[in-house]
C-alpha cells in the first residue's frame, strides 16, 4: 500500500506539472511561453566504463532532429566521473552515482550540424563541469541538484564565447518490480547565459527509467518528455521527446 501511494503521488505531480504547462502553451502567441517552435526528437546513448568503484569514464552520443525545420545535429562528449560520499543504500539501478551523496563530472562536448534545414550550419565546443549533490527524502525519494557550468565556443566564429550556468532540481523514486527497477522522475531546470548575462531558458521534464542487468554492470532505458521555454531574445517554447540507453561496464 505505501508503494502504491508513492506511485500515485509521483504520477499526480507529473500530471499537474504537464497539464499546467500544456494549458498555457496552447495559448501560443498570446501566452507567456510564446509560440510553439515544433517537436524536437533526441535519441541518445551513454556508455560508462568504471576504472574503479569511485571513478568512471563516460562517452555520450546524442542526436537531435526537428522535423518541421528539417534540422538535424549530433553531439558527442567525453567525461570523467568521480563519485563521493557513499549512502550505503542498495538500488536496482546499475548507476552507482545514485548511491553517492556527491558526484563530480568534467569533460568536453562537441555539437555539429548534420542537416542545416531552415536553421543553418554550426559547430560548437563546450568544456563542462557538473557538481551534483543528492539527498534521500522520506518515502525513499531521491532529490538531486545538478549544477552545470559550461564554457562554449562556436567554431569558426570570432567573439563567440558564452558562459552558461544550468541549475536543475530532480526528484525520483525507484520501485523494484521483480528483476526490473522502475524509476519515474520529474525535474525543473533554469539556464543563465552570458552574454547576454540573464536567464535565457526554463525547462520542465518528466520521464521513466527501466533498469535491467543483461550484461556488463547493467543497462537503463529512459523515455522522457520535456518542454523548453526560451526567454531570450523572444519568448517561445518547444516540446522535446527523448529516448536514452545507458550502458554500464
Amino acid at each position: 500500500m505505501p508503494c502504491r501511494m508513492d506511485i500515485q503521488r509521483l504520477l499526480t505531480l507529473v500530471g499537474v506539472l504537464m497539464a499546467a504547462h500544456g494549458g498555457q502553451a496552447r495559448a501560443e502567441e498570446a501566452s507567456f511561453f510564446g509560440s510553439n517552435q515544433g517537436l524536437e526528437i533526441q535519441p541518445e546513448v551513454d556508455a560508462y566504463y568504471h576504472v574503479s568503484e569511485d571513478a568512471r569514464l563516460l562517452l555520450e552520443a546524442q542526436g537531435t532532429s526537428i522535423p518541421t525545420q528539417g534540422n538535424g545535429s549530433i553531439a558527442v562528449g567525453a567525461y570523467g566521473d568521480w563519485m563521493l560520499a557513499p549512502f550505503f543504500r542498495n538500488l536496482a539501478s546499475p548507476d552507482q552515482a545514485l548511491t553517492r551523496a556527491l558526484n563530480l563530472r568534467l569533460g568536453v562536448r562537441y555539437v555539429g550540424t548534420l542537416d542545416p534545414g531552415t536553421v543553418g550550419f554550426s559547430q560548437g565546443l563546450a568544456i563542462q563541469l557538473d557538481v551534483t549533490p543528492r539527498y534521500f527524502l522520506p518515502w525513499s525519494i531521491l532529490l538531486s541538484n545538478r549544477n552545470r557550468l559550461q564554457a562554449q565556443w562556436q567554431l569558426g566564429e570570432a567573439d563567440s564565447f558564452t558562459f552558461r550556468y544550468r541549475g536543475r532540481f530532480q526528484v525520483q523514486r525507484e520501485f523494484d518490480v521483480g528483476h526490473v527497477g522502475l524509476t519515474p522522475f520529474v525535474n525543473v531546470e533554469w539556464i543563465w547565459q552570458a552574454p547576454p548575462a540573464m536567464w535565457v531558458q526554463f525547462r520542465m521534464q518528466a520521464g521513466l527509467q527501466a533498469s535491467v542487468h543483461w550484461f556488463g554492470r547493467g543497462q537503463t532505458f529512459e523515455v522522457n518528455y520535456s518542454t523548453v521555454t526560451y526567454l531570450q531574445p523572444s519568448r517561445s517554447w518547444r516540446p522535446v521527446l527523448g529516448v536514452i540507453w545507458y550502458q554500464y561496464f
